[in-house]
């Protein structure tokens, strides 16, 4: 069979790395009170992680410490 068209399939873009998907949080939070899985004295530096912690009810039992 003479074909003008490929068999071959365009490969799939390779997937983003876990640290381009999160941007980097303008602080670092520091656990005061363990809460959750989160004990005294862990630091939280996922932006994402961050945010969440801050939206919700444990804002309390971190610090915010500059980056």
């Amino acid at each position: 069979m003479d074909s003008t068209t490929s068999d071959t399939q365009a490969a799939a873009p390779a997937p983003a790395t876990s640290a381009a998907k999160s941007a980097a949080a303008p602080y670092t939070l520091v656990v005061k009170h363990a809460f959750a899985d989160y004990q005294i004295g862990q630091e939280i530096t996922d932006a994402a992680e961050v945010a969440v912690v801050l939206a919700g009810e444990n804002t309390a039992n971190v610090l915010k410490r500059a980056v």
